[in-house]
């Protein structure tokens, strides 16, 4: 079995020498960007099938994922809707 080798107490450098190092290494790249705080999370609502098939489609005649359709919505309410959340981020299939 392969063992870890032991880490020195001081192995890890400074923050300035951390940041010395990332400088030399890639003088040009921007500094690294921290997420934004509000992170997606799951809704799961419960409908009866002749409302889920009118929002399906909906979303089918307007070209939009459902999602867009229900934050469409729920924007054009008055809901304050992130950005991220009225576009269409579903993953394409390749080739």
């Amino acid at each position: 079995m392969k063992t870890l080798k032991q880490r020195s107490a001081n192995s890890r450098p400074s923050p300035e020498a951390a940041l010395s190092i990332a400088t030399t290494a890639a003088p040009n790249l921007p500094p690294a960007q921290l997420g934004s705080r509000d992170r997606p999370t799951t809704l799961n609502i419960r409908l009866r099938s002749s409302t889920f098939a009118a929002i399906t489609g909906r979303a089918r005649e307007r070209g939009m994922t459902i999602k867009q359709v229900l934050c469409q919505a729920l924007a054009d309410a008055g809901v304050a809707v992130a950005e991220a959340d009225l576009e269409d981020r579903t993953p394409r299939r390749r080739g």
